[in-house]
């Protein structure tokens, strides 16, 4: 009987070490590698959702040939709100990247002060893609006087 027991005993250390803890090693891998998995499609998940949201975003960003528009409705959107515009200068485009170039240029502007206030809030306000990098105020016969640097981005053609 105790060389039986004994026996069972062995058999069982046997079946433990060959059968059992392998596989409880390869479960804690298989584990390991699921959580990794699961990261990895939760990033691409995410990867094509903002993918959606940037080709909205890069649509939405003007061609070269629509910035005359963007500046005419600059200028409209000034003139609505009583405010007279001298001529526009624009810089030298510099590429950038992703196949965009970033322009640059001034607004002169001037009016009574709340018009300009306004006007500078709805170019923040905006749902074109122009972004305020520089504004100055001056005061000259009752008026108050803008030059506003804006800067936008262009997709390349």
């Amino acid at each position: 009987m105790a060389f039986l027991g004994s026996g069972l005993i062995v058999l069982n250390l046997l079946v433990y070490g060959m059968v059992v803890a392998p596989a409880a090693r390869r479960l804690a891998g298989d584990r390991q590698q699921y959580d990794g998995l699961k990261k990895e499609h939760a990033e691409a998940v995410l990867f094509q959702k903002q993918k959606q949201l940037f080709a909205g975003l890069t649509s939405g960003i003007p061609a070269q040939k629509d910035v005359p528009l963007l500046i005419k409705d600059l200028v409209q959107a000034a003139r609505r709100l009583n405010l007279s515009v001298e001529a526009i200068n624009s810089d030298i485009p510099t590429p950038a990247r992703g196949g965009l170039t970033m322009l640059t240029f001034t607004f002169p502007a001037s009016g009574a002060y709340a018009d300009i206030k306004r006007f500078i809030y709805q170019v923040e306000t905006s749902d074109r893609i122009v972004g305020i990098q520089d504004v100055k105020l001056g005061s000259e016969k009752g008026r108050v006087r803008l030059q506003m640097k804006l800067v936008t981005y262009i997709r390349g053609e």
